[in-house]
């Protein structure tokens, strides 16, 4: 949390990569898995996302995708909370497309 600013290997700026990139890809590649052990076994899957009042912080903007990676206007807290606010956008978004299996709360 909180972090200096620096950039992933894949050169994202590091807390957006760690905190939202990387449970994205996840949630993605588990996705058709999860479905499909569903649809054959009638039992729900589950996709647990946490996230923190630190979306709170995020740049007035929300998510600067634009700036994502801008060292100059970077700010440690505002990156942090960007990054927790695409956390429950995602989760959003999942419950959406997935509502006939997808329970949020």
């Amino acid at each position: 949390m909180a972090t200096p600013f620096t950039l992933s290997k894949d050169g994202i700026e590091m807390q957006f990569a760690t905190n939202h990139i990387g449970h994205f890809l996840l949630t993605h590649l588990l996705l058709e898995t999860m479905k499909k052990t569903s649809r054959e076994s009638n039992v729900e899957g589950r996709i647990v996302n946490v996230s923190s009042e630190g979306h709170r912080f995020a740049y007035k903007e929300g998510i600067r995708f634009a700036k994502l990676n801008d060292e100059e206007e970077y700010s440690t807290i505002a990156a942090y909370g960007q990054s927790k606010l695409a956390n429950i956008l995602h989760a959003n978004e999942l419950a959406r497309r997935f509502k006939f299996f997808i329970t949020m709360s």
